[in-house]
């Protein structure tokens, strides 16, 4: 009796003490394509994922979603569809040709389809097809109806893609509908001309793993400062460049694992430029420590004047602290053309070990510059790389299978598998178990490529590093 006594008393305190707050709970919110202008549904599953809670899941069924252009921000979840192809989604004028044309949102200077600002999201199982030809609306875009980036990622979000598919069309006046599958960026706003006016930043966790890029630039990453990026088992078929790493400091980033083919352009393109102070003028920020870059077990094929692989590090080249470290390891590069196959200007002590180049090509690995002035001069310098055991026996070059430019020293080359042909136009280099090639032997060749280094090279590096379109 005593017991249920104090029982029923227990009872009665639990019901006399203060209602607790009620708690947001993860949930699952779908969508169905509706066969029309899915923008709103969608819209309003973010809406309501995000106040539900962190741990949400917005779900996309099976089937066509047509949408415009919408930016999340502060989303903690998941957005999933039923599987790459299976889910797909298009914007407005996939469906009409007529039907509004994706804006510039207040306050952006970047064109994308579904933008992410801020938080930690992870996108799978679906996949962007971009089929209009022209998908943004120019009068609201400087005349431009190209779409800058399919997903666009800003503002410190950290960010996961698992088995997402981005592919774009090539129908306008300009070759292309679409700049580029992922941008992650910190943006800054623009002056009339369009020119970034201060540098932002971004520092999240990126991950890009699984994913295949079709018919358009694959993935930039912008400003990554203290974070990191893996980019790992994906597939990039592309008109230009498949990856950009540009102006990144003391991150990590990993590319391994992927399949990287390009007809022009630079398969995978590394660059380190002068980061604008906060007014615009492009002073260096204080100095970071550089990032570290680790690009191992891809395959790389290039064709025509491709390049599969080039570096630039801007801030070494006009004398400030290198701030780009790269080790280049167990690549798989086939050429068949008039490019190159791991190209570099202006960097520091990469280390570039067991790479496996074969095909047709003007050289294999080319540090330095090939239009240097006759006295060695160059403004782009590369010292302290290690070379060793790269396999160039299957490799056939108009110049040789690895050309020191101009602006080399003290690098260290090791031949693999012979012959690794080498032409030293540098200076205080080590050349170990190589067959060393004259000049005399290669002078019309290089002078061939001297009429187009400065205006094409270099061209292409500023228009990278400008953010414009190839």
């Amino acid at each position: 009796m005593k017991k249920l006594i104090v029982l029923i008393f227990a009872a009665l305190g639990l019901l006399c003490l203060p209602a607790a707050p009620a708690l947001a709970s993860a949930q699952t919110f779908c969508v169905h394509p509706s066969g029309g202008n899915d923008t709103k549904a969608i819209q309003k599953a973010f809406d309501r994922a995000i106040k539900a809670g962190p741990g949400s899941t917005v779900q996309l069924s099976a089937g066509q979603f047509y949408m415009n252009n919408i930016l999340v921000k502060g989303f903690n979840g998941t957005v999933k569809g039923a599987g790459e192809g299976k889910t797909a989604i298009d914007c407005l004028r996939g469906l009409d040709p007529n039907k509004s044309g994706i804006t510039l949102m207040p306050g952006q200077n970047y064109t994308f389809l579904l933008g992410f600002s801020g938080g930690h999201v992870r996108v799978s199982d679906l996949s962007f097809d971009i089929t209009a030809f022209s998908p943004v609306d120019a009068d609201s875009n400087g005349g431009s109806d190209v779409l800058q980036s399919i997903v666009w990622v800003t503002d410190d979000a950290s960010t996961s893609f698992r088995r997402v598919g981005f592919k774009a069309g090539l129908g306008n006046d300009s070759g292309f509908d679409c700049d580029e599958g992922i941008v992650f960026t910190g943006v800054g706003p623009a002056d009339a001309n369009g020119n970034a006016l201060t540098f932002r930043s971004i520092s999240g966790t990126e991950s890009v793993c699984d994913c295949s890029f079709v018919g358009h630039d694959g993935v930039q990453s912008n400003g990554l400062i203290r974070g990191s990026l893996t980019i790992s088992g994906s597939v990039f078929d592309s008109v230009g460049l498949g990856c950009i790493i540009d102006d990144s400091s003391a991150s990590q980033v990993t590319i391994c694992h992927n399949q990287i083919t390009n007809s022009s352009g630079v398969g995978l393109f590394l660059y380190q430029g002068l980061m604008a102070g906060n007014n615009g003028d492009f002073t260096l920020l204080p100095p970071l420590p550089a990032p570290r870059c680790l690009i191992s077990d891809n395959h790389l094929v290039a064709t025509g004047d491709a390049n599969a692989m080039f570096s630039e590090d801007d801030s070494l080249a006009y004398g400030a602290s290198n701030r780009l470290s790269a080790t280049i390891a167990g690549n798989t590069i086939d050429l068949a053309g008039d490019g190159a196959g791991i190209g570099e200007y202006a960097t520091r002590d990469f280390c570039v070990f067991n790479n496996r180049i074969s095909g047709t090509a003007w050289g294999g690995i080319t540090p330095g510059d090939d239009y240097g002035g006759p006295d060695g001069t160059t403004l782009f310098p590369v010292s302290g790389w290690k070379i060793v055991g790269n396999d160039l026996s299957h490799l056939t070059t108009s110049l040789a299978s690895i050309f020191l430019g101009h602006g080399t020293t003290h690098c260290l080359v090791v031949g693999g598998p012979p012959p690794t042909t080498v032409i030293d136009y540098g200076t205080d280099n080590t050349l170990i178990n190589v067959t060393p090639v004259t000049a005399a032997l290669v002078a019309p060749a290089l002078s061939m490529r001297a009429n187009v280094g400065a205006s094409s090279k270099l061209g292409l590096m500023l228009q990278l590093h400008r953010g414009a379109r190839l």
